[in-house]
This record gives C-alpha cells, sequence and structure tokens, in this order.
C-alpha cells in the first residue's frame, strides 16, 4: 500500500521509516484527524470554486448546473492534488496541497482525500450550495463540523484551513 506514496518535494519513493509511520487507519482516533484534515480541504476548495464562479459571473444568475459543474470537478481536481504532510520527514495526520514541504501522494491518500470530498458533496450538496456566501471559517465549521461530525470546533478554528500552509480566513 505504501509503496505506492512519494514524498512529491524529492521525487523519490517513501523510506522503511516513513512506510512504517503512515497513519494507522485501524486507530480511530488517526482516522478520525484524516478525515477531518480532508473534510476542511475538500471544504475549502468547494468554497473557494463556489466564489470564484460568483466573481466570474458577476451580477449574472448562476444557474444550478453551473455549480453542478464546478462542484463535480472538485474532488478530481484540487483534492485530488492533495498529499499527507510529512514533517521532520515523517507523515502526519494532515492532508496537504503546498508544493512547497514534502507530501506523501498517490495511491490511498489521494483516493483516501477524493473519496471524503465526494461523500462531503453527495450528502450535502444543497446545503453546500445555500451555505456558499458564508465566510470561508463559517462555511468549514457548519460543513466539517454540523453537517458531516467529523471534526470539533477547537479542530476547525485553527488559522489555517485545508492545508498547514493554506488558504487562511480573515
Amino acid at each position: 500500500v505504501a509503496a505506492a506514496l512519494c514524498a512529491t518535494t524529492a521525487g523519490v519513493e517513501l523510506t522503511a521509516e516513513q512506510e512504517e509511520n503512515l497513519p494507522d487507519f485501524g486507530n480511530p482516533e488517526v482516522a478520525g484527524r484524516l478525515k477531518c484534515s480532508a473534510c476542511r480541504a475538500s471544504a475549502v476548495e468547494m468554497h473557494d470554486a463556489m466564489r470564484k464562479l460568483r466573481e466570474k459571473r458577476g451580477k449574472a444568475k448562476i444557474r444550478e448546473y453551473e455549480y453542478t459543474e464546478i462542484m463535480d470537478e472538485i474532488c478530481d481536481g484540487p483534492v485530488a492534488k492533495y498529499g499527507i504532510q510529512l514533517r521532520n520527514n515523517l507523515p502526519t495526520h494532515k492532508f496537504s496541497k503546498d508544493t512547497t514541504i514534502s507530501r506523501a501522494t498517490g495511491n490511498w491518500a489521494q483516493r483516501y482525500a477524493q473519496g471524503v470530498c465526494a461523500d462531503l458533496y453527495r450528502e450535502h450538496e444543497e446545503e453546500l450550495l445555500e451555505l456558499q456566501r458564508s465566510p470561508l471559517l463559517e462555511f468549514v465549521e457548519e460543513v466539517c463540523v454540523r453537517r458531516m461530525s467529523v471534526c470539533d470546533k477547537d479542530t476547525v478554528a485553527g488559522r489555517a484551513l485545508g492545508d498547514e500552509r493554506g488558504t487562511e480566513y480573515e
């Protein structure tokens, strides 16, 4: 499983030590942190995509199919670029898209993030559209804490959402 992951900044496969330290999905606490991180990443990307569509269209009315088109692309596009962040050259329990830091990407990490994204979209599509104009932090909190129930309020309150060095809310 781990052999298909690689550290993207170095472009090499994970070392034996890194493979040994990959997150253990069998541990409910670890699985919960990963799911929360993937939800945060997905929510940030969805919020950003809807904001960009509104900016692009200006005052013109946005049709439902336009939202559907952009939302359909989120899980296979931006979210697929996330990987498990490495700290001190060892895997953490956080997803990141920051290409300036080492990340374990590919295979299960990508599929896991995409799966959480797809679940979020499939189970909460209407709510996502209703909440789209909410400030980013409120959007992520509503989606990942209240709707998906995969994060607690303290976890979402961190200044960086969806990425250790990524999107910050104001």
